[in-house]
C-alpha cells in the first residue's frame, strides 16, 4: 500500500518547522509580524498548521530567519507548495461546519485511525442511505435537502480512503446498541449492517462490536478517534465528536495519552472480530423479523 502525506500533515510539518526557525532565532510571534507587516495571529496560524502557506510568505520568514540558500530552505518552500494543494473537500466547505472540514482533512491525511462509535456507524462504514439519514437527524431542521445530499457525498467520498491503495488502516469499535438501532427503517438498517460484515472481509479493516455485557467503561459514552500519521515529526490528534455539527480536537500530548488509553480500555473489552461477526450477522436475522 502507498501512501504520501498530504496537505494537512505538509501544513503542520512545516508550521512546526516554521516554529522551531523563529524560537531559534530568538523571536517573538509580533517580531516576525512586525519584519513581514502582518499580523501575529497569521504567523500563529501557520506555526500551527492552520493557516494555507503562501510561497511568498514562508521565503520571507526564512530570510527573517536566516536560512541560507540550500537544501534546506529549498524543502520548506516546496512543502509551502504543497501545502497549499486544493483537495476534494475544498468543494463542499459550504455545507461543512469549520470543525468537521478539519477532521475530513486530518482523516483523508491519516496513516491510521482508531474509533469508537456508541450511538451510529462510523461514518467510514456508513452506507448512503444510512448516512443520509443520520444527517437527516443531526441537520434537517436546519438544512435544505440539497445541503443533506452533499453531506451524504462527503461521507462517501471520505469512503474512499478505505481502498487499499490508499493506506489508511482502519480500526473501530461499535457499541451493540448500533446494531439494532434502527436507522431511517429497518430495510436501510439491515443493508448497513450488511456492508458491516462485508467491509469487515478487508485486511486493513477491522470493526468490533463492544457487548452489552462489558458494562459502562470510562468514555464508553463518548465518539471519539484517534488519528496517527506516519511522519515521525507530526503528532498524533485525538477528535471527540459532539452532537450536531460540533467537535473538538485533542492534540496536548497529556490529553492525547488520557484519551488513547481510554481508547484502549474500549479495545479490550470489545468482542473479536469474528464473534463481532457473528453478532452482527445475529442482528440482519433480526431486523429481517421486523
Amino acid at each position: 500500500m502507498t501512501w504520501s502525506p498530504g496537505p494537512v500533515v505538509t501544513r503542520r510539518r512545516l508550521g512546526g518547522e516554521l516554529k522551531r526557525l523563529r524560537e531559534g532565532a530568538g523571536l517573538k510571534l509580533e517580531d516576525v509580524a512586525r519584519k513581514l507587516e502582518c499580523s501575529p495571529s497569521k504567523i500563529s496560524r501557520l506555526e500551527n498548521g492552520k493557516g494555507v502557506p503562501r510561497w511568498r510568505d514562508v521565503r520571507d520568514m526564512l530570510e527573517v530567519y536566516g536560512v541560507p540558500e540550500g537544501d534546506e530552505r529549498e524543502r520548506f518552500l516546496d512543502w509551502a507548495k504543497s501545502g497549499q494543494a486544493r483537495m476534494w473537500w475544498s468543494s463542499y466547505r459550504d455545507v461543512m461546519p469549520p470543525a468537521m472540514a478539519t477532521y475530513v482533512e486530518l482523516e483523508w491525511d491519516a496513516r491510521g485511525l482508531t474509533a469508537y462509535e456508541p450511538h451510529i456507524v462510523h461514518g467510514l462504514l456508513q452506507t448512503r442511505d444510512y448516512a443520509r439519514a443520520v444527517l437527516q437527524a443531526n441537520y434537517g431542521s436546519h438544512s435544505s435537502s440539497h445541503a443533506i445530499e452533499r453531506l451524504v457525498e462527503v461521507r462517501m467520498r471520505r469512503q474512499e480512503a478505505l481502498a487499499a491503495g490508499h493506506g489508511l488502516s482502519f480500526a473501530c469499535v461499535l457499541d451493540e446498541s448500533t446494531l439494532h438501532r434502527v436507522v431511517g427503517s429497518p430495510r436501510v438498517q439491515r443493508e448497513q449492517v450488511e456492508h458491516l460484515i462485508a467491509v469487515a472481509e478487508a485486511e486493513h479493516v477491522e470493526v468490533r462490536v463492544l457487548p452489552y455485557s462489558a458494562g459502562l467503561l470510562p468514555s464508553s459514552r463518548d465518539s471519539f478517534a484517534k488519528l496517527e500519521f506516519s511522519e515521525p515529526d507530526v503528532d498524533d490528534v485525538v477528535w471527540l465528536e459532539q452532537p450536531g455539527p460540533a467537535g473538538e480536537f485533542f492534540a496536548a500530548a497529556d490529553d492525547v495519552e488520557d484519551r488513547i488509553a481510554r481508547l484502549a480500555a474500549i479495545h479490550r473489552a470489545s468482542l473479536p472480530e469474528k464473534d463481532s461477526v457473528a453478532l452482527m450477522k445475529d442482528a440482519v436475522r433480526r431486523i429481517g423479523d421486523l
